[in-house]
């Protein structure tokens, strides 16, 4: 498992497992990311009790007020990150890929505002380093669509 970020001794890093989706739209070869200032994928931290893909698709309907479909892992990194009002975190990064499904809710997190992009455009606009790292991967993956 690749480990993004540096660490800066002498921090008290907070574990924090997580689960994230790039949710695609095919018709347009876009993905679905979110903003509250900064961007970033949507998703977020695994609760006690709760599975990856429980948390996944609970946070999507927290942020989004969408169920997701088509899910399918895609990768898992390890990272040093700045967790803003949670401090120094040490992530640990599910990341898998989903199509919306059905709006089931209204979106819990007010702040977020969920838009469509071309990867290329955003691939150095994402706020955690480690999710720059998984779209430029991602980007390969898909190299015919993104060039």
């Amino acid at each position: 498992m690749k480990r993004i970020g540096k660490k800066v001794e002498g921090t008290k890093y907070t574990k924090r497992p997580g689960a994230y989706a790039i949710i695609e739209r095919e018709e347009d070869d876009k993905i679905a990311i979110a903003t509250d200032g900064e961007y970033f994928f949507l998703g977020g931290g695994i609760e006690e009790g709760e599975t990856e893909i429980e948390a996944l698709k609970r946070e999507l309907i927290e942020e989004s007020g969408y169920s997701i479909k088509n899910i399918e892992y895609f990768d898992k990194v390890k990272a040093w990150a700045d967790g803003g009002d949670r401090g120094p975190l040490d992530m640990t990064a599910t990341i898998y890929t989903a199509q919306f499904d059905e709006k089931v809710a209204e979106p819990i997190e007010k702040d977020h505002k969920v838009f469509w992009i071309n990867p290329m455009e955003y691939k150095d606009k994402l706020y955690h380093e480690y999710q720059r790292y998984i779209l430029e991967e991602y980007r390969k993956i898909k190299g015919h669509i993104y060039q």
